[in-house]
């Protein structure tokens, strides 16, 4: 392959080429819209921890895997949501039974 001859016979540098930044505004309306989505989102999701209370009231010997089951939610999410709420004392920790 042959270079392009230059007045003092140096190999020519690739052009360098800029990014192109969209507009603030462009920028702006698209953060907009990706909130939005977010917060649609938010709201329909199923609210798995309050199930997982109510389910506990009934059922209080239950174990992850039983909720799990009985909710039709996946078992980490569960034990996950179990975790949180007893470190938050929203529902009291299982004593195991001797």
């Amino acid at each position: 392959m042959q270079t392009q001859p230059t007045v003092d016979e140096a190999p020519r540098a690739a052009p360098v080429t800029v990014p192109v930044v969209p507009q603030r505004s462009t920028r702006r309306a698209t953060a907009r819209r990706a909130s939005h989505r977010r917060a649609t989102a938010r709201q329909c999701k199923d609210d798995v921890d309050g199930r997982i209370v109510h389910y506990l009231k009934d059922h209080p010997n239950s174990t992850t895997g039983e909720i799990a089951k009985r909710l039709n939610v996946d078992r980490g999410t569960v034990a996950a949501g179990v975790s949180h709420m007893v470190r938050a004392s929203e529902i009291p920790k299982a004593t195991p039974s001797t």
